[in-house]
């Protein structure tokens, strides 16, 4: 398992952290999501033979959050 952390400045509530780990629950490869609107981050652990960076950023992007 890998983790990355992702700064995404759009997390500003409870309904934001429901959403982003609704939309990366979606994914094969992942294990643990856990977004935070007090840091503006998502902590993510995967299975980088199942999924990679790009593609969470892409779900991040697609589900309205991008990731800097």
């Amino acid at each position: 398992m890998a983790s990355k952390t992702f700064d995404v400045p759009k997390i500003s509530c409870n309904g934001c952290e429901t959403t982003i780990k609704g939309a990366l629950g979606k994914l094969g490869g992942i294990s643990t999501v856990q977004p935070s609107a007090v840091t503006k981050k998502v902590l993510v652990e995967f299975d980088p033979a199942s999924i990679d960076e790009t593609k969470i950023r892409d779900a991040l992007k697609a589900a309205g959050y991008p990731a800097n």
